[in-house]
């Protein structure tokens, strides 16, 4: 069972998707996207975006003068609940600066053990502390970013693969890589990648 959480930065309701099991929950302006789409489990938020209270559901109302975003405040307390998957629409677009924000906060919560994904209609984007084996398309373009200092990345199978190599987060040098036909393989020793596959 994962947690999706809907923000209110660009949504894609063709790419939105919830299992049986899942454990929903809105972000502030996020209800209104998903409101007559699913079930919501939680509403969480200041509600500045969003204009009102929802009815009939579970909310959790933040005072609007905070050191948190909504986003933040709403991973906080489902990892509180337990739980550790975590896709996340409505994070990317939109404002830069919202955007710079949640991918701090999948950070955050990925140096905590939780996995994370944002999803938008353009890309995937995920956090990589160890291995990512990924499929699609030959040609598929994919990107990496160091967060912080991320020693002996290997990215096997791509069209320009890396051995051992160290990426910094000042010098972008995995940006624009292409998948080849299988499966491809990302892995990283120590440090914290960002992960962009393009749809």
């Amino acid at each position: 069972m994962k947690c999706v959480l809907v923000g209110c930065g660009d949504f894609c309701k063709e790419r939105f998707a919830v299992a049986e099991g899942d454990y929903v929950v809105a972000v502030d302006g996020g209800y209104d996207k998903i409101k007559d789409l699913c079930r919501v489990d939680l509403a969480v938020g200041d509600f500045d975006s969003l204009g009102y209270l929802p009815e009939g559901i579970a909310t959790l109302r933040h005072d609007p003068v905070k050191d948190y975003t909504d986003m933040q405040l709403a991973l906080e307390e489902t990892f509180r609940q337990g739980h550790r998957e975590f896709v996340i629409y409505g994070a990317l677009g939109g404002r830069l600066d919202h955007t710079l924000g949640n991918l701090q906060i999948a950070y955050a919560f990925a140096r905590k053990g939780a996995d994370v994904k944002l999803v938008d209609n353009s890309c995937d984007v995920e956090i990589i502390r160890d291995t990512k084996r990924f499929q699609g398309h030959a040609g598929q373009v994919f990107s990496l970013f160091a967060f912080d200092l991320a020693k002996g990345v290997d990215i096997v199978n791509a069209k320009y693969p890396l051995d051992n190599a160290t990426l910094t987060n000042t010098f972008p040098i995995g940006v624009s890589n292409e998948l080849l036909d299988g499966e491809c393989e990302v892995r990283v020793k120590e440090g914290t990648l960002l992960f962009i596959l393009q749809r």
